[in-house]
């Protein structure tokens, strides 16, 4: 569903003037379209690998020449022109015009600042700068007033069949490609340096265009974007701004999903007899339009449009005539189709690229290695038992939060992701690896894919500097910690497709069972008997890392009791050094069923103990006398009056 507030989209349009004192300045138009992204600063400038809208072409702009601020509440664009860089050799003039209406001519905004509504416009250089929505259509195009009496429809491997006619001209104009395509760092700059060779390739091109239909956009509508263009100049097309043809790009695009090629006719005589079709245009007597439209095979609703006009009027044309140009543009199909095949292999490279940073960002950097070797990361990823120590953190009553802060949502949600983020970088800091996101809960996991000398105390370190970045959430009970540490199926066990490491186990369902607990102890963090102990070795003397003993508790699922313990930071102990041993032993009297002295115990030396409440409630719950069987186990029970 679509924001009530429609959605802004700024449109560059940039008239190159041909330079006698710079021989590599050719005259052409350049546009193109910037979503908008509301409320957000957004810098402008000539700068194409720092600037969120750039125009790389206009040298009248300086690298970082302004920010522009759309706020959807007010329908208004702010722009700011920033100050020229102090010691700057020969700078832009840096201004930013408006249009005055009085004076019926443009001005510099005051203080380099104006405000834009939509379809009002501001000039920097040789760019015009318009605001407009997103779903706004293109104009209509001259030639689709008329018919295409030729049209010829090419597939893929149909044009890869017919060969090059001068495949010498092609090569030359794609010889930098490679080159230019390394360097590229967004999708709009890879379009752009397409056209750039399209222009090189197809001589008789008087303009080229990355144009899309909108995802929205329904059949019964012939609603076109515009999202990248390259117009020559003195060319019908640098007039009044590049239209390309709607019915064209549809069905291209939308209905025959392949290169069609459509030669017009300007004479109604063409058409029949039929009197609808007329162009008011008549620069285009005595010539033939033509246009190539070529769609990306990759469901994107992309496609690659180029379009000229050729000698003679179609009508006027014998066969054979009408033929040599059908021939010749057919040349012009290939070197598209070959191009749009390119430009899709290379975003199909860049998404792995992304795709690859992000799974970066699961895994600690010393996996990082693997990710470039998929032989090693396929048999990597073999489902292997292993020696894991598991990690669960897990943000409770997420759902009341975002009910009691709907208003708004996001900020509730930005927190939200900021408590995971801090969760998920603190794993991966201490080389274990981010196992995946379970609502509004990390798993992390160390030993895989190799084991680690140090892989527990690692995720002891990793829990404790959790509670200590996220101590709100701990100390409401709103976030808890549980680790664990045993033998679990290591590997790819979902999908195939996926590089998708997860656990199998009973020792990664322990661990989510004691992170339940932490809210029924009132303790941050939980962990294993094993974990307890190796936490011991690894810092014997707990300078930095102390453990206690909560009790011999019963987890759902697991047929036996499991002893459990908290961990804490030494900086912060939950017990004083001095009644750690009367800790250790009050423990003890509750697990013996020596319930009248363990009581005694918790009510004058740990009364503001939390886990000594637990067990309060424990004995309460059978008036302070151990059940008949009872064994010294027990299920934690939550606070009164908690969820």
């Amino acid at each position: 569903m679509r924001s009530l507030q429609t959605m802004a989209e700024l449109e560059a349009i940039t008239d190159i003037q041909a330079d006698p004192k710079k021989s590599a300045v050719m005259a052409r138009q350049y546009g193109r379209r910037f979503p908008l992204t509301p409320n957000k600063a957004m810098n402008l400038g000539r700068d194409e690998g720092k600037m969120d809208i750039a125009v790389p072409e206009d040298d009248q702009i300086s690298r970082f020449q302004a920010v522009v601020t759309w706020e959807p509440a007010k329908e208004k664009l702010t722009v700011q022109t920033r100050p020229t860089s102090p010691g700057y050799p020969n700078p832009p003039a840096n201004q930013t015009l408006v249009f005055d209406e009085r004076a019926k001519k443009l001005v510099e905004a005051p203080q380099g600042k104006c405000l834009v509504g939509r379809g009002e416009s501001f000039w920097i250089g040789q760019t015009r700068f318009t605001l407009h929505n997103d779903e706004e259509s293109q104009h209509e195009s001259p030639v689709d007033a008329t018919i295409a009496p030729r049209q010829e429809e090419k597939t893929r491997a149909q044009l890869e069949e017919i060969p090059f006619a001068n495949p010498a001209a092609a090569l030359r104009a794609m010889e930098n490609l490679p080159n230019t395509i390394r360097a590229i760092t967004t999708e709009q700059a890879l379009f752009r340096q397409m056209l750039r060779v399209v222009m090189d390739a197809m001589p008789r091109a008087d303009a080229c265009a990355i144009v899309r239909v909108p995802p929205d956009c329904p059949p019964s509508e012939k609603r076109l974007n515009l999202v990248e263009y390259n117009v020559r100049p003195n060319t019908p097309h640098s007039q009044g701004g590049f239209a390309p043809s709607k019915r064209l790009a549809h069905r291209a695009i939308m209905e025959r999903r392949r290169s069609c090629l459509h030669c017009w006719s300007p004479d109604p005589t063409g058409a029949g007899g039929a009197t609808e079709l007329t162009m008011a245009d008549t620069h285009v007597h005595g010539v033939t339009p033509w246009a190539v439209c070529t769609p990306f095979q990759d469901g994107s609703r992309y496609a690659l449009y180029v379009a000229g006009q050729t000698s003679g009027q179609w009508d006027l044309l014998d066969k054979a005539s009408q033929d040599k140009i059908v021939s010749d543009l057919t040349q012009y199909q290939k070197i598209a189709e070959l191009l749009v095949g390119m430009i899709e292999t290379t975003l199909r490279v860049s998404r792995l690229t992304e795709q690859n940073k992000v799974i970066r960002r699961a895994w600690p950097q010393s996996l990082w290695k693997y990710l470039d070797d998929p032989a090693e990361l396929e048999r990597m990823l073999v489902p292997e038992e292993k020696e894991i120590t598991t990690l669960f953190c897990d943000l409770r009553n997420y759902s009341l939060f975002a009910s009691q802060h709907a208003s708004e949502l996001l900020a509730s949600q930005r927190e939200i992701g900021n408590a995971l983020n801090t969760m998920a970088s603190t794993i991966t800091d201490r080389d274990g690896v981010v196992g995946g996101f379970r609502g509004d809960a990390v798993l992390g996991f160390w030993g895989w894919p190799k084991p680690q000398a140090r892989q527990v105390e690692l995720a002891a370190r990793a829990a404790i500097s959790i509670a200590g970045r996220l101590g709100d959430w701990t100390r409401s009970g709103r976030c808890g910690v549980g680790i664990t540490h045993g033998t679990a199926v290591a590997g790819r066990l979902g999908a195939h497709d996926l590089a998708v490491v997860d656990l199998y186990g009973p020792v990664v369902n322990l661990t989510f069972r004691l992170e339940a607990m932490t809210k029924a102890f009132g303790v941050p963090i939980i962990v294993s008997g094993e974990v307890s102990k190796q936490v011991a070795e690894a810092d014997p003397t707990g300078r930095e890392m102390r453990t206690r003993v909560l009790g011999k508790v019963r987890a759902k699922g697991f047929p036996d009791p499991v002893w459990a313990y908290e961990l804490y930071s030494a900086q912060t102990p939950s017990v004083p050094d001095w009644l750690q041993e009367e800790w250790t032993a009050t423990v003890e009297l509750f697990t013996e069923g020596k319930w009248t002295e363990c009581y005694e115990e918790l009510t004058t030396r740990f009364t503001d103990d939390t886990v000594g409440k637990c067990l309060i409630r424990v004995m309460d719950a059978t008036k302070r006398r151990p059940p008949a069987n009872w064994d010294g186990s027990f299920v934690p029970p939550a606070p009164s009056g908690s969820e």
